[in-house]
């Protein structure tokens, strides 16, 4: 009896670590990878598109000196543009795509100069915005790649022009100011904020935002202390991201709204609770802090303080 009982939960415990996992392991099954690895990537260049995705001069220069064979260029900054309530117009979306020689049906593989560089999942949200679902990320990124001394290209690529169109944008994983201010407190409805401490409480301007601090009832989850192993920059198991996420009371049976600065490090977050962690109802408040800090405070709340107008 004894041993029966013994086998049964030895066969439930295993159940349980495969539902656990079941999120990352999807993400990587065949015709679906949302996450790849740098041996899949490698096995696999001739038939995807690869993207190095950044905003910094010096990662720039880190691509030029060496990036994954033939893999193209995207300025992120060119993209997003001045940081607004909307995301960029669709014709320069367009454009960028057409620059990169992306086509719609193409796989792109979206990478960064180390795993956590948040401008990687910020271009992977956007493309998801825009209709592209056959978009990947490279588990971490070029720093990965380069150190397991894997093959390597050097200059600036030019593309061949696309012939990308948008249709559809997907309206279900993006949220406004308004819809955001009639969320606040309700007990279905959870606000991540990506930030990180010093932000979310209120010491740390980094960007001149005219009030400091977070919205009413926001948890503090800094995208890359939860969501990336500082060893590395490669994603933390399904497990501690699991454990992550539930210890502050993000479950899937609630809406999440994830916000930051400017919808960057909100998107690592939609990231990981959309395709790792398998929520279905995740937006992203892509205005954020950033547009929210400058609303009319009599209108849209904080927990915090107003601090000097903008010089």
């Amino acid at each position: 009896m004894r041993l029966r009982m013994k086998a049964v939960i030895s066969i439930v415990s295993i159940l349980f670590m495969v539902s656990l996992f079941a999120g990352y392991q999807d993400a990587l099954a065949n015709g679906a990878h949302k996450v790849v690895e740098t041996q899949w990537l490698a096995d696999n260049l001739n038939n995807v598109k690869v993207v190095f995705v950044d905003n910094w001069p010096s990662a720039k220069e880190s691509y030029e000196k060496k990036h994954v064979p033939g893999s193209v260029y995207m300025g992120i900054g060119a993209l997003m543009g001045t940081i607004s309530p909307n995301p960029p117009d669709k014709v320069q979306f367009e454009g960028m795509m057409n620059r990169l020689g992306i086509s719609n049906n193409d796989h792109v593989v979206l990478y960064g100069v180390d795993g956590e560089s948040v401008f990687t999942l910020g271009a992977f949200w956007l493309m998801e915005y825009f209709g592209h679902k056959n978009v990947s990320y490279l588990n971490g990124g070029l720093a990965k790649w380069n150190k397991e001394n894997r093959p390597s290209d050097a200059g600036m690529k030019k593309a061949e022009a696309g012939n990308y169109k948008v249709g559809a944008t997907d309206e279900s994983i993006r949220i406004v100011a308004d819809d955001v201010l009639k969320n606040l407190n309700k007990p279905n409805v959870v606000l991540v904020d990506a930030r990180g401490t010093g932000e979310y409480n209120g010491e740390i301007n980094n960007d001149k935002n005219k009030r400091v601090g977070h919205l009413p009832g926001a948890l503090d989850l800094d995208s890359y202390k939860t969501n990336f192993n500082e060893s590395d920059g490669t994603l933390k198991s399904a497990a501690d991201l699991k454990a992550a996420y539930e210890a502050k009371g993000v479950t899937k049976d609630k809406e999440v709204i994830s916000y930051c600065q400017g919808g960057i490090k909100a998107s690592n977050s939609y990231f990981v609770l959309r395709h790792i962690l398998g929520y279905k109802n995740v937006k992203v408040y892509v205005g954020s802090w950033g547009e929210w800090s400058g609303l009319d405070y009599n209108k849209y709340p904080i927990v915090g303080k107003i601090v000097e107008e903008k010089k």
